[in-house]
């Protein structure tokens, strides 16, 4: 089994990178994109700088809005909310939007109880919040749209 030496979180692309991130992810044992992804060439460019790719469909990534047939299919494959371990402890991902516009923390941490983290998007605003279990954390934006520096 591949050490995992470093994971990278991104959100809330909308389409477009940033170039100021590409390199810091580049190097990715692990690169987790929570949602709002809306570019399957984003995908790919992930895809293309690690085999571990874990993304989850947000509420813009509707596959009626992409009309390419294989993007169409791709986007379609995406789940609302995915599961992977690290040092057998749960980290759950999910975009966030079906806990409302600024999602609670604390119906999050309800929702995945076993989870050690919870990492989300749609808000566009970073947060780390270890205050108590799981932790849930929040890349902010990683694209152009309102990212929030």
């Amino acid at each position: 089994m591949q050490t995992i030496k470093k994971i990278s979180v991104i959100s809330d692309t909308h389409g477009v990178v940033s170039e100021k991130i590409l390199p810091l992810i580049c190097d990715s044992d692990v690169i987790v994109h929570a949602g709002d992804i809306m570019s399957t060439d984003i995908l790919r460019k992930l895809e293309s700088l690690t085999d571990n790719v874990i993304a989850v469909a947000g509420n813009n990534d509707v596959p009626d809005r992409f009309p390419d047939p294989e993007d169409k299919k791709i986007i379609s494959n995406l789940n609302k909310v995915e599961h992977f371990t690290v040092n057998d402890n749960l980290i759950t991902v999910e975009h966030g939007d079906r806990f409302g516009h600024h999602p609670s923390h604390d119906l999050l941490r309800a929702e995945y109880p076993k989870s050690k983290l919870i990492i989300y998007g749609h808000t566009h605003n970073q947060i780390c919040d270890m205050n108590s279990n799981p932790w849930v954390i929040n890349p902010g934006a990683a694209g152009q749209t309102r990212n929030n520096d």
